[in-house]
């Protein structure tokens, strides 16, 4: 099993956003599954990424050429990328499922690239587990909503998204996300 992390680059972010990268983290190695991220060593990736490596866990980066001096320490593999698309499509190929961590503009558009990917391919077995504590995320889960309100999305493309707001809720999807996995194989 592969999990993808998306999540800031930036430092000095709240404590629980912190504890819901290191339970991520944690979570992916006590359970033998690779930890897929961006690769490089900034912000909560490198939480994540140091989290899973001293649980045991394997790390696999994706860098962007332009980033390959800021590699991460923590990376067991490394894959080099041309740019900022080819590393969300190569984490969205290689991933099972998806954690969302707090995150800005980047983030946004690893979110929405997946949410669309899963939607339009036929990968439906893939969930995104969005951790949204302070709120973070509501306009954009909101705006989601009025897209089913309004007509121009069904509601049936929200079924591949949970939502929690505490990194023990990341953990606890991830357990539901891994019983279904193992279910299917």
């Amino acid at each position: 099993m592969k999990i993808a992390v998306y999540c800031s680059s930036a430092d000095n972010l709240p404590d629980t956003w912190v504890a819901g990268a290191m339970a991520t983290g944690e979570w992916i190695a006590r359970n033998h599954a690779d930890m897929v991220f961006g690769g490089v060593d900034a912000g909560l990736m490198t939480i994540t990424a140091r989290a899973c490596k001293e649980a045991g866990g394997n790390v696999v980066g994706i860098v962007p050429w332009r980033r390959a001096d800021i590699a991460s320490q923590f990376n067991d593999v490394r894959i080099s990328a041309a740019d900022l698309n080819e590393r969300k499509a190569m984490m969205q190929l290689l991933a099972d499922a998806f954690v969302v961590l707090p995150g800005g503009y980047g983030t946004l558009d690893e979110f929405a690239t997946t949410f669309s990917y899963i939607n339009f391919t036929h990968h439906r077995d893939k969930r995104i587990i969005v951790f949204n504590p302070d709120n973070l995320f509501d306009c954009l889960l909101q705006q989601l909503q009025v897209f089913v309100d309004k007509g121009v999305m069904t509601s049936d493309r929200l079924d591949i998204l949970d939502v929690v707001t505490s990194p023990q809720g990341i953990i606890e999807a991830l357990d539901r996300f891994a019983a279904s996995f193992a279910a299917r194989r």
